[in-house]
């Protein structure tokens, strides 16, 4: 289902207390990707974490930008963008605190790691 994600657009981007949620838009519908733990982003090849002045611009960043490329790896989920920025969900620190890391919504479906 992640791959559902491709091509379409990020439309928006909420910053809630302690999560964040995608809301994306394409052809294949629209979707919604919480994230439980905080992302790490590689924006104009720079790496940017949740630590770092900026975080939340970079994340505003991938607000209009489609995702070229989606990838669910063995411990992290990861956004490829049009401008080859990318986001990624790292799916470790959440299962080694007996959490849920992320969840996609995607028209009907729901997917939790």
């Amino acid at each position: 289902m992640i791959r559902e994600l491709e091509e379409a657009e990020v439309s928006s981007v909420i910053f809630m207390r302690d999560y964040l949620q995608f809301f994306f838009e394409g052809d294949r519908g629209s979707g919604m990707l919480t994230a439980y733990v905080m992302p790490q982003l590689f924006v104009t090849g720079q790496r940017v974490d949740s630590t770092v002045p900026g975080y939340r611009d970079s994340l505003c960043s991938f607000i209009n930008r489609k995702v070229k490329r989606s990838e669910l790896e063995e411990w992290k989920i990861k956004l490829v963008f049009d401008n080859d920025d990318r986001l990624e969900i790292p799916l470790q620190e959440a299962d080694s605190m007996g959490m849920e890391a992320a969840m996609l919504r995607f028209d009907n479906e729901i997917l939790i790691w």
